[in-house]
């Protein structure tokens, strides 16, 4: 009998997947979150997890790490409602057992299962934990436990071994790891960087070549492929291996025997291979730069390093184990780590992943001088330049409550900074019914005077018959104004209950209008007043809404006393 989990915030599919389960003789049961679903597997053993996709907490995908690291390490299999073959590859990628839509049949739904309880009878029973020789390999995140547990793998055996993962995820740290663990430990360990051997010299620098084979080789030079006899030959970067030389090397890996240059006979060398690349071999195979038989051939084992950004739980233990390395390198006395380094290494993405980390761990160390203790003022410019931008955008990004449960982002508002100020000007502090109005007149602009402003903006006012609201609501559009810097609508609402906006103030008396300046001055305090309420006394953000300058709104900020 099989213990199942099924994570899944759908309580109607919940309940109905589980009472398959238990028909098949298993016990089940449920979770609608990934903390309920951790706080379950500290508790009792799984066998088995149903995993959903997208869960109120947070995405299952990224989550398959974490269970399959709870109690009885469960296998997972991922449920979604929205399959896409990069869903499917992510899954399978982070160690899920299979991935399956929501909405297949009953027996789509459950073969994985019996399949998962099938294979987890028949594994063989541990005989206890493995202690590898980590090599520099720092942490215990889930990422790094299962790289590590691949290691393992590679290392009982001769076969091949491909490492992927972005620049500095540290490739020849675990190939030196799965090296380290072999039976190969004691004998050399090879590193070829093949982004940095020319086409013409690369069999001469594999192979060897013998004294006047060409210009220059004035004698014997024996080859890396013959200095790993015994150890591992290390290809870093295989992705920029020369596509002439990836068919002679294809041989030379499938029969261990080779011919230096200019030599008459071959060679035999008995190494085991362990390939790197930041490349998506696949896709050079798809555009005939890269051949499909050595890949095949090369990645036996295939091993997909996690970026540094993906593994934050490991940061403290890094960057103390690098401090405390560097100090010894530049003979300083061992520093502190202030909280405030480890917060901003949290939000940094560290594209260069570890290699960045200790490049910049050691500017901070040489900055910090005889200081104790690191703070983030140690940590180069562009580092904290690149946060703090990261933090403004995130600012711009929050949503803003306008009026009545509607929502507009800054960063919309930059984009479409005229019909926001329309909005923002029908937007009171309390807003109410409009009340309906009788009669509309528009006033001719000969009537008024065009020029009202210091920066030459020009109000026209016409007197014109308008057709009276739809359903009698919303707004009445009191003027425009153009000029050299600013455009925009403006627009205000009557208010039923005070009768206290400015339009119903003009319209109050059908025959009479209110002094144009008067009038003026009352729609710019309205507009301002719920500008500045709306960006939270905040000058920047009120400039961005409005599409006003600083210095404008400054003045007339002044202007109508409301700063």
């Amino acid at each position: 009998m099989a213990r199942v989990l099924i994570i899944d915030n759908d309580p109607v599919f919940s309940e109905t997947l589980a009472s398959i389960v238990t028909g098949l003789g298993h016990r089940s049961k449920q979770a609608k979150s990934l903390a309920e679903a951790f706080a379950s597997g500290r508790k009792h053993d799984t066998d088995i997890v149903y995993l959903n996709t997208q869960l109120p907490d947070g995405n299952g995908l990224l989550a398959i790490a974490q269970l399959n690291a709870m109690r009885g390490h469960p296998e997972i299999i991922v449920m979604t409602g929205t399959p896409t073959p990069d869903g499917a590859e992510k899954a399978i990628r982070n160690g899920a057992w299979d991935y399956v839509e929501k909405q297949s049949s009953v027996d789509r739904m459950v073969l994985p299962l019996i399949r998962a309880i099938d294979y987890r009878g028949k594994r063989p029973a541990k005989n206890g934990v493995v202690k590898l020789k980590r090599s520099g390999i720092i942490g215990d995140s889930a990422g790094i436990k299962k790289c590590l547990s691949l290691v393992a793998e590679a290392a009982s055996s001769d076969a091949s071994a491909l490492l992927l993962g972005e620049t500095g995820v540290g490739k020849e740290v675990f190939a030196r790891a799965v090296h380290e663990n072999s039976l190969r430990a004691n004998g050399p360990f090879v590193a070829v960087d093949c982004a940095s051997m020319s086409r013409t010299l690369a069999s001469s620098i594999l192979f060897g070549h013998r004294k006047g084979a060409f210009t220059g080789a004035d004698k014997d030079r024996e080859g890396l492929v013959a200095q790993a006899n015994n150890g591992t030959l290390f290809l870093d970067e295989v992705g920029e291996l020369p596509l002439a030389m990836q068919k002679i090397f294809l041989r030379v890996l499938q029969e261990h025997r080779f011919r230096p240059v200019g030599a008459r006979t071959e060679k035999t060398s008995d190494f085991r291979l362990i390939c790197a690349t930041n490349r998506n071999l696949d896709e050079m195979v798809a555009r005939g730069t890269f051949r499909s038989d050595l890949l095949f051939r090369i990645r036996t084992v295939v091993m997909a390093l996690p970026p540094l950004r993906d593994r934050t739980d490991d940061l403290p233990r890094l960057i103390e184990h690098y401090v405390k390395q560097l100090c010894g390198k530049y003979g300083m006395p061992a520093k502190g780590i202030s909280p405030d380094l480890l917060d901003l290494a949290r939000e940094y993405s560290w594209p260069g992943n570890v290699r960045e980390l200790i490049h910049t761990l050691e500017r901070a160390v040489l900055a910090a001088k005889d200081t104790p203790k690191i703070f983030s003022r140690h940590l180069p410019d562009h580092i904290r330049i690149n946060i703090a931008r990261a933090a403004v955008d995130r600012t711009h990004r929050e949503e803003i409550p306008l009026h009545k449960g509607a929502f507009c982002t800054l960063s919309e508002a930059e984009h479409s900074s005229d019909s926001y100020t329309a909005r923002l000007a029908t937007s009171p502090v309390v807003q109410t019914p409009p009340q309906p109005v009788q009669k509309r007149t528009q006033i001719n602009p000969t009537a008024v005077p065009a020029e009202v402003s210091s920066e030459n903006r020009e109000y026209h006012i016409s007197k014109t018959p308008m057709p009276p609201n739809h359903e009698g609501a919303g707004a009445t559009e009191i003027y425009s104004h153009s000029g050299t810097d600013h455009k925009g609508t403006l627009s205000a609402i009557t208010d039923k209950k005070h009768n206290s906006s400015a339009i119903a103030d003009m319209h109050s008396a059908q025959d009479t209008v209110q002094p144009f300046f008067e009038f003026r001055d009352e729609v710019f305090t309205q507009y301002l007043q719920n500008l500045m309420r709306l960006s939270d006394g905040k000058v920047a953000t009120a400039c961005k809404l409005s599409g006003l300058s600083r210095s404008y709104l400054y003045d007339l900020l002044k202007k109508y006393s409301l700063k």
